[in-house]
């Protein structure tokens, strides 16, 4: 009976550390994703604004299921684009990409 309890004991506790890890990883893997697929279309809507945009610009998109707001600007010579959104955890986040105009 001692053993019964004692292997129960371990593998409560295994489960109660594991868990929470779990949700943390998943989480973190989400924010990673968001934030590489995010990166990729500020700079595909960069290079289509360096190409045929001069004034400045700012829209909502939904990337990956997430409200995203691009916004572009002219800072000295170059050409400033950056998204804003909140992440899986609530925090906002923000990544800016530069490009010279043609």
């Amino acid at each position: 009976m001692i053993e019964v309890l004692v292997a129960m004991s371990i593998i409560l506790m295994l489960v109660a550390t594991i868990i929470p890890v779990d949700t943390l990883i998943k989480q973190e893997r989400k924010n990673l994703q968001d934030r590489r697929l995010i990166v990729l279309y500020l700079h595909d809507e960069l290079q289509q604004f360096l190409n045929h945009s001069t004034k400045q610009q700012e829209k909502e998109v939904v990337v990956n299921e997430t409200e995203v707001t691009i916004m572009f600007s002219l800072e000295n010579e170059y050409i400033k684009g950056c998204a804003s959104w909140e992440n899986v955890k609530n925090r906002s986040e923000q990544i800016c990409l530069y490009g010279l105009p043609n």
